[in-house]
């Protein structure tokens, strides 16, 4: 069994890849820790956790709330921008938006006590080569840990990382996707570390050559077929049909990607996914344009430049053994009495 810790900005994905990681007999999850990002404040981020668990039926699970905001970040407005993305949705889909990351009620219970650095610092120093870090969003509270605890490279098991994009476009600018933008100098930190690292990009989640990994109304319908008076289904199955939606028609995709969840899964079956070998990556933290493009340190440069040759890159998917897992775990999970 994988014993991970789960940081997550809430977005989407985010609930499907807490929910997958809660109720997954191949894991254990140690705790979630919540950073500032695409879904909103940080509040709304750790509320929206809260609930997930428990509507899992997994109150057991610490939570601990992180980075209210990224190290640097960008333009005020443009870090908004993500946020309020459904009011250029408006038009299109109209009072169906209300599903599309709402706001979150009050949770049945309170947030852990203590940040969410310390508590990542805490729990991998005193189980070293045991706990991977999974981040599904901007990468502050991870680089945060690392600045503050020089020995935790040495005590992780691994980092898997959902973030970059290489030969697919950004989803913030045609060189950026969000996770990377959102904080670059987090994420050069953490991808500069000499730790051993999984790199997954749009390129293997947000891209139509991976469509078998995409949720659709069929893929519901499956799962509302096994299971019976299942919480967790009935909610997928009222949420994110909206989400396959504005995929589907705003971005092109045959349905909803599961980048969150992929990476969730590479915790405990990394043979998910084909990867380069070990290499260097970095940020670039220069200009709008190309603030917050991965870089790859491949080939032969002239220049002088590069680091530790710790990051993998997943380059391509089976997404259909992906999704079948996925659907399986969610559908099958029968929640406590």
């Amino acid at each position: 069994m994988e014993r991970i810790i789960l940081d997550v900005d809430s977005a989407g994905d985010d609930i499907l890849a807490v929910l997958f990681a809660a109720v997954n007999p191949k894991l254990r999850l140690e705790g979630v820790t919540t950073v500032t990002g695409a879904a909103g404040p940080i509040e709304q981020v750790t509320n929206v956790v809260l609930n997930t668990l428990t509507l899992a039926g997994r109150d057991d699970i610490p939570v601990h709330a992180g980075a209210w905001r990224p190290i640097v970040g960008n333009a005020k407005a443009d870090m908004e921008a993500p946020v309020h993305f459904e009011k250029r949705l408006v038009a299109r889909f109209g009072d169906r938006l209300k599903k599309f990351n709402p706001p979150a009620p009050t949770p049945a219970r309170q947030a852990t006590p203590g940040h969410a650095v310390d508590f990542i610092i805490e729990t991998v120093m005193a189980n070293p080569g045991e706990i991977t870090l999974v981040t599904t969003g901007p990468l502050t509270n991870a680089a945060m840990a690392l600045l503050q605890e020089p020995g935790l490279t040495g005590a992780l098991k691994r980092l898997i990382v959902l973030g970059g994009n290489f030969q697919t476009p950004g989803n913030i600018t045609p060189l950026s996707e969000y996770n990377i933008w959102a904080d670059p100098e987090a994420s050069r930190i953490v991808l500069n570390a000499d730790v051993e690292k999984i790199l997954v990009p749009l390129d293997i989640c947000e891209d139509n050559r991976v469509a078998d990994s995409m949720l659709t109304r069929d893929d519901i319908a499956d799962m509302q077929a096994v299971a019976k008076d299942n919480a967790v289904v009935d909610m997928i199955a009222d949420s994110f049909p909206i989400y396959i939606d504005i995929w589907r028609e705003f971005f092109d995709l045959v349905g909803f990607p599961m980048d969150d969840v992929i990476t969730v899964a590479l915790a405990f079956d990394p043979g998910l996914a084909t990867m380069t070998e070990p290499l260097f990556a970095d940020v670039v933290l220069d200009g709008r344009l190309a603030r917050g493009q991965t870089v790859a340190y491949r080939g032969r440069q002239l220049l002088p430049g590069g680091g530790p040759k710790t990051t993998r890159i997943c380059t391509g998917l089976d997404g259909r053994r992906f999704l079948d897992s996925f659907k399986k775990t969610i559908a099958r999970y029968e929640r406590a009495a």
